[in-house]
């Protein structure tokens, strides 16, 4: 999804969560694989809500992104 919306997938870990805090890693300790795997086990570690229209990507609440991407 994150290249959908041309973005690493490090652009979608939210470092100031708790989830990603409380885990006690370095994105930059981590390849993109492992970024991956450490996000589906800890999702909330991610930036929410991920919106996309399949070709777009919207990532956290942006609302006057989020209404253009919906209209």
């Amino acid at each position: 999804m994150a290249g959908r919306g041309g973005l690493e997938i490090s652009q979608l870990v939210n470092k100031g969560s708790k989830t990603y805090k409380d885990l006690g890693i370095k994105l930059e300790d981590l390849s993109e694989q492992e970024i991956a795997e450490m996000l589906t086990s800890n999702p909330k570690a991610m930036y929410r809500p991920l919106l996309t229209d399949g070709k777009r990507l919207v990532v956290g609440f942006k609302q006057e992104l989020m209404e253009e991407l919906l209209s």
